[in-house]
């Protein structure tokens, strides 16, 4: 079957208009990546795409993943005047990596006293050689490699593929061999910060009337239920939010159980390599040092990402989506739903852009339309370090 999509575009309320091709998805502190802000938009015109049309054929890719089955291709507006406007977006706290994370990731309180039995548990374990893991030990890993920098997509206690390729990662950055399995050099690299092997995985936290209230965003851009918008703020599947808090109605005063987040990369990104066949994003500091790593999904057979090298020329938090630019009144307003999630990072390749996703559990096991589509809080944290100008390589 074919199917048609329009090439995307993004604009500022300063009618400022972006093209992209893009569809989508004690007391300590613990970030969380719930804000909006606008960073450095340029310009381009949306009616030199105005009739471009790209056909796709619905099919399975060679790694047996579905097609995306999110809403096809479209344009992005962030309107002026008579269109939808978000003045949330403008963005007075300058360009520097600690404003934008001070906006993109904002601290939070949890607490680690009086955790249930669950927490405690995998807090304690430990990897002993074991070749089977279980839902402990294997919680366990993803918190380090992830704050190790190397992410592993929604943390759900299963060994999956962006696990694997998060550890693989992480050997290739410390000189092992690269595994399918942990082993014993892995694992004692992983533990061999003091600070990051004692610190606890899963903690308390108490939830607040502003986490279970839900705002009226706009048809689709919302989350469809708290538990949802919760496992996206603790980087967690709602499967696992729930396994940890069988009790729990999430209103507000509970104190849950969830994934101590810890803290995104703080240096900043000067290139960014993607990696189609693996589906995996490495950022590079301006010495050509890795400083993180990210799961990704990206273009499929009939509509596959670029090849070759460009750069990032804007960055834009919680863009307008619009499947017609023709027609203002059907622009999607912002937010965490919106079919490219809470951030657009545009490329100087017309129609292309790095963004985020309204289904993190799904990264990596879809093809998108061409986009380099990341979680919502990966494409936050990325967000915040890179550089205007960086370099973005498609291998």
């Amino acid at each position: 079957m074919k199917a048609k999509y329009m090439v995307c575009a993004i604009s500022s309320i300063l009618s400022i208009t972006l093209l992209s091709a893009c569809n989508q998805s004690g007391q300590t502190s613990l970030n969380a990546g719930l804000d909006t802000n606008l960073d450095d938009i340029t310009q381009q015109s949306a009616e030199q795409l105005a009739d471009t049309e790209v056909s796709e054929t619905e099919d399975v890719n060679e790694k047996g993943q579905s097609e995306d089955a999110l809403p096809e291709d479209s344009q992005l507006l962030a309107e002026d005047e008579d269109g939808i406007q978000d003045d949330e977006q403008q963005d007075d706290d300058g360009s520097s990596i600690e404003a934008r994370l001070a906006k993109a990731v904002p601290d939070i309180d949890y607490s680690v006293e009086n955790l249930t039995l669950d927490a405690l548990k995998v807090n304690i374990t430990s990897w002993y050689g074991q070749k089977e893991l279980n839902r402990n030990v294997i919680i366990k890993i993803q918190a380090l490699l992830n704050w190790h920098q190397h992410g592993v997509g929604a943390v759900d206690g299963a060994f999956g593929g962006n696990v694997i390729k998060a550890m693989q990662a992480f050997q290739k950055a410390n000189n092992l061999p690269q595994t399918n399995e942990m082993n014993v050099d892995t694992w004692l690299k992983l533990v061999e910060d003091t600070e990051l092997a004692n610190r606890p995985v899963l903690v308390n936290y108490t939830l607040t009337k502003d986490d279970v209230y839900l705002p009226r965003l706009g048809k689709g851009v919302q989350y469809r239920s708290v538990k949802e918008a919760l496992a996206e703020k603790f980087h967690m599947s709602q499967g696992l939010l729930s396994a940890l808090n069988t009790d729990k109605r999430f209103k507000a005063g509970e104190t849950i159980t969830i994934y101590n987040r810890g803290t995104p990369n703080m240096k900043a990104v000067d290139k960014v390599v993607v990696d189609k066949k693996q589906n995996i994003l490495y950022a590079y500091d301006d010495s050509d040092n890795l400083v993180a790593t990210y799961p990704t999904t990206v273009g499929g057979r009939y509509t596959p990402s670029p090849n070759g090298n460009y750069k990032v020329i804007n960055r834009v938090l919680n863009p307008t989506y619009n499947s017609n630019f023709r027609n203002k009144n059907s622009a999607i307003p912002p937010g965490p739903n919106n079919p490219v999630g809470r951030v657009w990072l545009g490329l100087n390749k017309q129609g292309f852009g790095i963004h985020g996703s309204p289904e993190p559990e799904k990264i990596s096991q879809q093809n998108s339309h061409g986009c380099v589509r990341l979680t919502n809080w990966d494409a936050l944290a990325l967000y915040s370090t890179i550089n205007e100008g960086a370099a973005v390589e498609f291998l």
